[in-house]
């Protein structure tokens, strides 16, 4: 089996730290044999891309790249000048996010990183390599899956990755998200359906007012139920399909027997019996 590896270089070519470096993702037959003792940012991201690409089968671009700043303002001037973020957009974004995915691949607030303990870590990187393999999916096509499916299937890739490194359990991360939602301030009753949670927009403002396990939370509960039930296959074709010029609408009656709505309407019953 193919690995992947990741090789490092300094942009500035010396030897000495410069405001951010670059990882680039190489096909090769050698990687890191596990995470060892206290790994930095690239060696997690070493660690993680292979399994996500040879056990969980999802694609990375040819050429992708991981990009560590060492600050705030360096990650701002990262986003903008190389990410494609308008100026204030990517200011807002560097005060609050430690990485953020993109179509070449991440963007890494090394400081914010290392103040994590090592499984946030390993999360975090998994969850935003997930978003790269989804936009890498789709790409070339018409439009994007529903914002609550993204987010809810890079939190099953980024649990997957913490059964495959024996941190934690898929079945212990998911019984702590169900608990999560139980403790929660807002009550299940006032989480809004994942129909309104299917533009970024919306996902922005309502994890602002009611929290992660109003989004995230029961986004990864949905998605969990939707693979146990289909498979993650189904839920692969899904996301492959974005990258055609059919009406993005289309997809899922193409992909899954039962309808979207039927779905959404299901696991909400679900959902509120785990309140009850």
């Amino acid at each position: 089996m193919v690995w992947l590896l990741i090789a490092v270089a300094l942009l500035s070519g010396c030897g000495t730290p410069g405001p951010h470096r670059t990882t680039a993702l190489v096909f090769d037959d050698r990687a890191p044999a596990g995470l060892g003792h206290d790994p930095d940012e690239v060696h997690i991201a070493q660690v993680v891309a292979p399994l996500i690409r040879d056990r969980l089968g999802l694609p990375f671009p040819e050429r992708t790249t991981v990009r560590v700043y060492v600050n705030q303002a360096t990650f701002a001037e990262g986003l903008t000048r190389e990410g494609g973020h308008v100026t204030d957009d990517a200011w807002d974004r560097s005060r609050v996010a430690a990485a953020i995915a993109s179509p070449h691949g991440l963007f890494v607030r090394g400081d914010l990183l290392n103040s994590m303990r090592l499984m946030d870590k390993v999360a975090l990187i998994a969850h935003e390599l997930a978003h790269v393999n989804q936009m890498e999916m789709r790409r070339g096509g018409r439009g994007a899956p529903a914002h609550w499916i993204r987010e809810g299937h890079a939190d099953w890739v980024k649990y997957q990755v913490l059964e495959f490194l024996r941190i934690r359990t898929y079945v212990e991360s998911r019984d702590e998200v169900k608990r999560a939602i139980l403790r929660s301030p807002t009550s299940i009753r006032f989480f809004p359906p994942l129909d309104e949670l299917a533009r970024a927009d919306r996902w922005t403002d309502a994890g602002l007012r009611l929290g992660s396990p109003a989004t995230y939370g029961q986004s990864f509960l949905a998605i969990d139920w939707l693979v146990e039930r289909y498979g993650i296959e189904r839920l692969h074709e899904f996301n492959r399909r974005f990258s055609g010029n059919e009406d993005p609408r289309s997809h899922w009656s193409r992909v899954y027997p039962v309808r979207y709505s039927e779905f959404l309407s299901e696991f909400r019953a679900r959902l509120e019996q785990l309140g009850a």
